[in-house]
Formats: structure tokens, C-alpha cells, sequence
């Protein structure tokens, strides 16, 4: 058996019909970046918090103060709306150094009144990446200098402090091998939060701490070295039931602050659901004296465009098309990248030839497996997938016409979907609640696919295609949930002309599959040889 001679002929028309498709997208991508200035980073979604402060007062008819922290303006977030409406409190905000402090203030604020501020902010993740070559600078500018001095709970000159720093290896060197020191030393220290809030000194001789003594600590130590550092508090905004307070630290390097969080081992990094209020030492809210207070947050999320791409002058500015008619990001971030999902599948099922139940299926449920992630994306799908071809045969039973078989499995997989969705929710499982997003009529043929699989050529041949289409979702999961190829595809839509182009170069294929080459290779001229 002999492979063909050419595994594609695309033939003189077909050539230039390629040619075409690739130089279009080319041509503008080097004109965006060469003559307009277009980067990636100006595309790359930002995510959008819409956080509500209600902090409940228990004022007893007499007068009030709560001082507490807003949100400024920096080169990872963006305040873009602010709304106060706290009745019977009147409220202030000013500048603070690098901080901005709000003031709710009233004189006969009753018992459960509450504070209500709205703020939406945009932020993305920070990760800075430090040369191994930086040095401890001899001398620092003059504005950073007081983030080396001690403080009440910094004792930064205590002979503990720098017996501890000595015993890490962090009091010489370079600078990367201290911080990383300091970092893997106070992060190792075991996690305790007793209610104290214990300084430097004390978290140090006791072994152990809460996120904001241990960023004292690793800013003691930090500054006891020679390094500017300050502490930062802010919200976690994501990964838990609610918005809750954190502390982390800064440390002044080549000019900039980098962000470090002594209690994650995060390095230079700060991800983009953590939203900074304070630099320093600060409590988030203080009110007066003999005032009763409980602060809850709320908070929803958006993946929205940057203001940079918003702004930018194209005939192809999808950004600002979506945000005049109202769409949410999401769905021209599927638009966009659900045909480079497509032909994911079409390699593997032309080229590779591996089967799968359905054309695009797997291109679909990557799509909207982005919400649980592909582990529980895939658990999702086995298990509707299972229930309704359990229901799918207790139907055959009946002998019904097949539309009206098709609509009970629609209503199955409709079923489904809310009990996984309700029973993931009920056991703490919340990305495969998630699982109700799937394409609900994509299921449905899915099951039926498989059930007739079943039928007509019996377990095995039908869990091969079942697990060749858990292959190919995973495949184009990774590919279509890949920031970069999403900014690639946001930046530069024409680039749907190369995918176009790949499709009809695949569509034209007339060599062996892999999986053929795997399975005949003995038959093949050089490999018996061989």
C-alpha cells in the first residue's frame, strides 16, 4: 500500500485564493503594528468589579464617623464610576498621600443605618519580572527613603531582626536571591489567625501569623535589608463566598513598586482580582469610638475592553461596536475565536483522524466550558451525556416518531443541566454549576448520537468516538481559552482570513490520516524495512 505521491493538491486556482486569504491579514497586521503603533497589551480584556460597600452602623441616635479607603488610580486598575448614596450621612473623600481617604459623618445616625457606595473598577494582573542581576542600590531617591525607616510595628534595627535576616542569607548578595529569601521564609511560617494583631517582632518570635503580620514581617526585614517596602491592604474580590480584606507588601525596585504577599508566595505579581485601597499600615475602616460596625461587601464582574481599545480609529473596532449595542464581551470573544476552535477539530478529524460525536461539538462546549474550566467541563458533559441516554432508553420503549423523541431529549438534557447545576451548588462545587451554560440542543444530538452508537456497533466503538470527542474539546479548550491567541483575535479580526485559509487548505486533503499511518505503517515502503 502506497501513501499518495502529494498528501494535498490544491491546484493553480486554490493557490491563489490562499495566497489572497494570508497576505490580507498579513499586510494589516504589519501596518497596525509598524505605522499605527498597535500592541497587544492595548487590546487585552480588562476585568470590570462592580463593588458595593454596606457597612452597617449602630449609631444609637447620636453622631458618627467612619474614615475608610477608596481606590486610586494606578497602572493596573482603573476607577471608572463612583456613586454615594448613604442616607442621613454626608460623605467626603480627599487625597491621603498615595491613599484615598473617604469620610461618612452624621449627627444622629440611628441604630442599622448604612453606608452604600458603588464603585466600578477596572483591573488587570501585574507581573513583573526582575533581572537576577539587579543590586541592592547604595543610596535611594529622597520620596522612597521613609519606606526604610522603622515604624511602631516595624522594628526594623531590632538585633532579632537582624540576627533573622543574617540566618536567611538575606542581609548580602543580590537583590532577587534576598527578596526570594525574605518571601520563602515568611511565607513558611505557619498560617494563625487568633484575633491579635501582633507586630514584626512578635510575629517573628512567635512563628506565626495572619496575612498582615506576616507582610509586616516581610516589610521589616525587606526594609532591614536595604529595600524600600511598604505595606499594601486591599479586597479579594474573586475565589471566595465574598469580598474579604488582605495585606501584602511593595518593595521600591528599579523604580517602580513591586508588588509581593508573603501569606501566597506570590512574586512580584499581583493578580487581577485583588483590588489595592491603602498603601501602609492601615485599618480599611475605622469608625469612632463606641460605634458599632459591620462591613459587607458585594461584588459582579465583567470582562469589558480597555479604554485604549476603545479608543482606537479602525473600520474593524469591534470593542467599540459591542459596547454601542450593549453586548457583553463575552460573547465577541466567541464570535471571534469559536472558528479557530473549529479548526482545531477539523485537524484532528481530517488529519489526525480521531472521531467525535459531531462535527463542532467540541468547538461549542469548549466555548462555554471557559465558565467551570475543562476538568468539570468534561464531568459536566459525561453526566448529562449519561442521564439522557439513560432517559433516551427508557424512551425507545415507547416507539415514538423521532421529532418527538428529539424533544423529550431536549427537555432531558434541559433537566439535566439544572440538577447538575442544583447539585453542584448544594456541595460547594461552584464551576461545574456552571455546566447549565452548554449548548442545550448540541447535548441533546449528542446523546442521541451516542445511544445510536451504542445500538448499532456496541460499547466499544461508541466509547472510542465518546473518548476522541473529550480529546478534541480538551484540544480546543486550550486553544480557544489562551489569552494571548484572544487578544491575537481581538486586536486583528482580519486574521479570520488565515483560519479561512487553513479550512479550505484542509478541506482539500487528500493524504493519510495519522491514525491511518499508525495502523498501516507496517505496510508501508521503508517502514517494514525499518
Amino acid at each position: 500500500m502506497h501513501p499518495p505521491a502529494h498528501a494535498h493538491r490544491p491546484g493553480p486556482r486554490y493557490g491563489w485564493l490562499l495566497l489572497f486569504l494570508c497576505l490580507i491579514p498579513l499586510v494589516s497586521v504589519v501596518y497596525k503594528t509598524a505605522f499605527q503603533g498597535r500592541a497587544l497589551s492595548d487590546l487585552l480584556p480588562r476585568t470590570r468589579w462592580d463593588l458595593v460597600y454596606e457597612l452597617h452602623l449602630d449609631g444609637g441616635g447620636g453622631p458618627v464617623s467612619l474614615q475608610g479607603f477608596l481606590p486610586v488610580d494606578d497602572r493596573r486598575q482603573t476607577l471608572v464610576a463612583e456613586d454615594d448614596s448613604s442616607p442621613g450621612l454626608r460623605f467626603i473623600d480627599e487625597p491621603d498621600g498615595q491613599n484615598r481617604t473617604a469620610h461618612w459623618m452624621g449627627m444622629r445616625v440611628p441604630d442599622d443605618a448604612i453606608v452604600h457606595h458603588r464603585l466600578s473598577v477596572l483591573t488587570s494582573a501585574l507581573d513583573v519580572r526582575l533581572s537576577d542581576d539587579l543590586r541592592v542600590p547604595d543610596a535611594h531617591p529622597q520620596s522612597v527613603t521613609p519606606w526604610l525607616r522603622p515604624e511602631e510595628r516595624l522594628q526594623v534595627d531590632h538585633p532579632d531582626i537582624r540576627e533573622r535576616l543574617a540566618d536567611i542569607g538575606a542581609d548580602r548578595g543580590r537583590l532577587v536571591p534576598r527578596l526570594t529569601a525574605i518571601l520563602d521564609h515568611v511565607n513558611a511560617l505557619p498560617s494563625l489567625d487568633d484575633g491579635d494583631d501582633t507586630d514584626a517582632l512578635t510575629t517573628l518570635q512567635r512563628g506565626d501569623g495572619d496575612a498582615r503580620e506576616k507582610a509586616r514581617l516581610f516589610v521589616t526585614l525587606a526594609r532591614a535589608a536595604g529595600l524600600p517596602a511598604r505595606m499594601v491592604g486591599g479586597l479579594v474580590l474573586a475565589g471566595v463566598e465574598s469580598p474579604r480584606e488582605h495585606r501584602w507588601a511593595e518593595v521600591y525596585v528599579g523604580g517602580s513598586w513591586v508588588p509581593f504577599c508573603p501569606s501566597t508566595g506570590g512574586f512580584a505579581q499581583q493578580p487581577a482580582h485583588w483590588l489595592t485601597l491603602a498603601r501602609g499600615d492601615h485599618d480599611l475602616f475605622t469608625p469612632s469610638a463606641g460605634v458599632g460596625f459591620t462591613p459587607r461587601f458585594t461584588v459582579d464582574s465583567e470582562q469589558v475592553a480597555s479604554p485604549r481599545a476603545l479608543a482606537a480609529s479602525t473600520p474593524l473596532n469591534l470593542w467599540s461596536l459591542f459596547q454601542r449595542l450593549g453586548l457583553p464581551f463575552s460573547l465577541l470573544r466567541t464570535l471571534l475565536i469559536l472558528p479557530v476552535g473549529a479548526l482545531v477539530v477539523v485537524l484532528f478529524r481530517n488529519v489526525v483522524g480521531m472521531p467525535t460525536f459531531g462535527t463542532f461539538l467540541p468547538a461549542l462546549i469548549a466555548g462555554a466550558a471557559s465558565a467551570t474550566g475543562a476538568l468539570w467541563g468534561v464531568v459536566g458533559l459525561l453526566v448529562v451525556v449519561v442521564l439522557v441516554v439513560a432517559v433516551r432508553s427508557a424512551v425507545q420503549r415507547l416507539h415514538l416518531l423521532h421529532s418527538p423523541t428529539l424533544a423529550i431529549l431536549l427537555a432531558a438534557v434541559t433537566s439535566a443541566l439544572l440538577l447538575t447545576s442544583l447539585a453542584a451548588d448544594r456541595v460547594g462545587l461552584h464551576a461545574l454549576s456552571y455546566v447549565a451554560m452548554f449548548p442545550i440542543a448540541v447535548l441533546a444530538i449528542t446523546a442521541e448520537r451516542l445511544y445510536l452508537a451504542l445500538e448499532e456497533r456496541g460499547f466499544r466503538d461508541a466509547g472510542r468516538e465518546l473518548a476522541g470527542t473529550l480529546v478534541v474539546i480538551l484540544a480546543c479548550y486550550l486553544v480557544m481559552n489562551s489569552l494571548a491567541l484572544q487578544a491575537l483575535m481581538l486586536q486583528f479580526p482580519e486574521l479570520l482570513l488565515l483560519v479561512l485559509a487553513a479550512d479550505i487548505y484542509l478541506g482539500r486533503w487528500v493524504g493519510m490520516r495519522l491514525s491511518e499511518y499508525l495502523r498501516f505503517r507496517q505496510l508501508i515502503p521503508g517502514e517494514v524495512a525499518a
